[in-house]
């Protein structure tokens, strides 16, 4: 009979606990708050941008419209979610895009 040498495994080392990040978990869609879900799909494009970064310049830019329009854009949606600045919009949006 050979001898088998029987390996425990008790789950990840130490390398790949300090070198390993998870994935973080964000809310779904189905947990987002109903006046974030009332926006508009534009307007929620917009805030995805708004929380990637950018200028009203580069959301226009990207979206093909004028930068006036991203302004009421901006405006409707700060209105309609009662934030002060586009920084704390772009708070929410991270937590749920």
């Amino acid at each position: 009979m050979p001898f088998i040498r029987v390996i425990p495994t008790w789950g990840p080392g130490l390398f790949e606990k300090t070198f390993t990040t998870p994935e973080p978990i964000r809310p779904t869609e189905d947990l987002m708050p109903p006046a974030l879900a009332a926006l508009s799909p534009r307007e929620q494009e917009v805030l995805k941008l708004i929380s990637n970064g950018l200028s009203n310049r580069e959301i226009a830019q990207a979206l093909f419209i004028s930068e006036r329009t991203v302004r009421n854009h901006v405006t409707s949606i700060l209105s309609q979610l009662q934030l002060r600045d586009r920084t704390q919009a772009a708070l929410l949006a991270s937590t749920f895009w």
